[in-house]
């Protein structure tokens, strides 16, 4: 029998479900846990969602995302860092062991990257002591260099393990295959990082071609990713934290009945989130 003891789906792989029924929808299909998304969740409440999330029995490895802090003007930033912290009260009440941080790129008319990096980690910095008292880490994503323009300047595993290692404690890692698979560095990353500072594992599969790199990941198993080979890591340094399937499909997923969607994921992932990969897989 499959072990989904640390499967989560990430909400947004069934967009067009509400935050009630995706609870709903995944406890129905034996999954463990649910990534959460802001909007959704604002449209829900933060107290009534904590309830159905409990009820449901589901654990929350995630709030997604951040808000964005990629501007130079001092009066936004500082709302910026006021959403931060709304966020952060809102992961603690659900349970999320994490906020997500997506920080944005360039600031409008920027182009040092620099700049903006720095920008980010005094967010970060700023932010560190709100998330320890709400016992939420701050989970660095590296996303893919195509998105360093403007939805985040973290753009490797090196460089966010390096920025937690600065910012210390309260801060930790989301690793996500889609953004790192690429990287020649991201096996040994993981190595480097141990379990105790990976937070969430994201699968999904990338498509060749990709038809809209926005929005055309795919399901595990349909693209060219060696997710076993990441397992093994996983598997070698001692991980045991959550698996979290995160899927953004306009052209496929998102037009699909979200049971079939989760039926699918359940199937192509529960040879990955069981706990020993199968060495022929």
């Amino acid at each position: 029998m499959d072990d989904l003891s640390r499967f989560a789906i990430n909400q947004i792989t069934t967009r067009n479900w509400t935050l009630p029924e995706a609870i709903e929808g995944y406890a129905r299909q034996g999954v463990g846990g649910i990534g959460v998304w802001v909007d959704y969740l604002d449209a829900t409440g933060v107290t009534e969602a904590a309830r159905q999330i409990r009820d449901a029995g589901l654990f929350v490895p995630s709030l997604c995302t951040s808000a964005w802090v990629n501007t130079d003007d001092v009066a936004a930033f500082d709302k910026a860092l006021d959403e931060n912290r709304r966020r952060l009260d809102a992961a603690a009440a659900i349970g999320a062991k994490c906020l997500v941080v997506v920080p944005g790129g360039l600031a409008a008319g920027e182009k040092d990257l620099v700049t903006a990096r720095n920008r980010v980690e005094d967010s970060l910095a700023a932010l560190l002591p709100d998330a320890r008292s709400a016992g939420v880490a701050l989970g660095l994503e590296p996303l893919h260099p195509m998105y360093a323009g403007d939805r985040s300047c973290l753009n490797t595993f090196a460089q966010c393990l390096e920025l937690c290692d600065r910012l210390g404690e309260g801060t930790g890692m989301v690793a996500d295959v889609y953004h790192c698979w690429w990287d020649p560095q991201f096996a040994e990353g993981l190595r480097k990082a141990g379990p105790e500072r990976i937070l969430s594992f994201h699968l999904c599969d990338w498509l060749v071609p990709t038809r809209d790199v926005y929005q055309d990941r795919g399901m595990v198993g349909d693209g060219v990713i060696d997710l076993s080979q990441y397992r093994r890591v996983l598997d070698e340094i001692g991980y045991d934290g959550p698996f979290e399937i995160e899927i953004f499909s306009k052209l496929d997923w998102w037009q699909r009945d979200g049971e079939e969607t989760v039926r699918i994921s359940i199937e192509r992932c529960a040879p990955l989130v069981n706990r020993r990969v199968q060495e022929n897989a």
